[in-house]
């Protein structure tokens, strides 16, 4: 079933101008890695539906296994601190497979919680188990105990700061037009698909790794759109067009210049150079808060300046 974590993000944090998770529980900053991302997002999604932080543990040892620790991603605990709910993270490109089960299934003979979860933070296997039989039954529904089904989060300014895809340098009217705009970008996707992208290096100074919302085009082509901060808290929106699975070109916004009214707040990378020029010669500001009006204008600069 769809996954408790879709439309959550994890927070980051900047630390020497390198972009890192936090963890609000251990309150320390962390590698930016794939399972970890999915961790944070699933912490995320059980505190809101009710769960106490005070009540979840994460990375604890259970046992050895040969040489190698046994620790688990999340236990939940229930308010007499009984282990209700074991939780195994997986990357988001890993599917759940039996050998992800059978790990949970070793994991729970230590921790004894009566419910299971595996998830890769799109999809999420739910169990029961039967505490005298030992039985295991899949579940098709998220337990009863979970009080937010189907609810999308209330992101404010300051939530979007903390999940870093706005920077606490916007204008008060950069400030509003993020308000009313991410909502529309990353609460609903309308059949787009949201991924997280790691890029080796990038065309300019600003650290591309995030999630992006991916738009079909044609067939064949592709644009990737996010918004980010940067280590300083500037505000970018960043498009990359990608035709026939290669990246072609990538356009950089400077928010925080186009908003100030300011020229060259826009660059195109591509095998042309770098070409910088004033989008407000090709956009109606106000414009720029609907997805597909930003998706429509993007594609359009690209066919203008990519041969």
């Amino acid at each position: 079933m769809v996954s408790i974590a879709k439309h959550i993000y994890p927070p980051i944090v900047w630390r020497n101008r390198e972009k890192k998770l936090w963890n609000p529980i251990h309150k320390k900053a962390l590698k930016n890695l794939p399972e970890e991302r999915v961790r944070l997002r699933i912490m995320e999604a059980l505190i809101k539906a009710g769960w106490s932080k005070h009540r979840i543990s994460t990375e604890e040892a259970i046992g050895q296994l040969g040489d190698k620790a046994m620790r688990t991603d999340l236990i939940c605990y229930s308010q007499q601190f009984e282990p209700k709910l074991l939780v195994e993270c997986k990357a988001e490109y890993i599917s759940i497979s039996a050998k992800t089960a059978q790990q949970v299934a070793r994991y729970n003979q230590k921790v004894g919680a009566p419910y299971l979860l595996m998830t890769n933070g799109k999809s999420d296997f739910w169990y029961a188990i039967d505490k005298e039989s030992e039985n295991v039954r899949k579940l098709d529904r998220q337990p009863d105990f979970l009080n937010r089904k189907g609810k999308l989060p209330n992101y404010d300014f300051d939530d979007w700061k903390k999940k870093g895809f706005a920077g606490d340098k916007a204008s008060p009217d950069l400030r509003l037009w993020h308000e009313e705009t991410l909502p529309n970008i990353w609460l609903s996707a309308k059949g787009s698909e949201i991924q997280f992208l790691t890029f080796s290096n990038g065309p300019s100074d600003i650290d591309l790794n995030h999630y992006y919302r991916i738009e079909h085009t044609t067939q064949n082509r592709r644009l990737a759109l996010t918004t980010l901060n940067t280590a300083f808290g500037g505000n970018r929106l960043v498009a990359i067009l990608n035709e026939d699975d290669n990246n072609k070109a990538v356009l950089e916004i400077n928010l925080d210049v186009l908003f100030a009214g300011k020229k060259g707040n826009s660059s195109m990378y591509s095998h042309q150079g770098i070409q910088t020029f004033d989008l407000n010669n090709y956009i109606d500001l106000p414009s720029m808060n609907q997805v597909d009006n930003i998706t429509e204008t993007i594609d359009e600069l690209f066919a203008t300046h990519v041969e």
